[in-house]
């Protein structure tokens, strides 16, 4: 599937579309424009004291 970047209109390179399929931008405008693909936070399901303290002990 061919698809051309919304500000440049240069084709998007395939390799870039099997890491990221959702990008509507090349790699250049990406870099001067900032990235148009939005990311989420993911609810870790316990405060941050408690994820701190279980990284602590994993990581000792």
């Amino acid at each position: 599937m061919q698809r051309y970047c919304e500000l440049c209109g240069k084709l998007i390179p395939q390799e870039r579309l099997d890491a990221l399929p959702q990008t509507r931008r090349c790699v250049d405008c990406a870099r001067e424009n900032g990235s148009d693909i939005d990311t989420r936070r993911a609810e870790i399901g316990m405060d941050l004291d408690t994820y701190r303290d279980l990284l602590r002990a994993v990581r000792s």
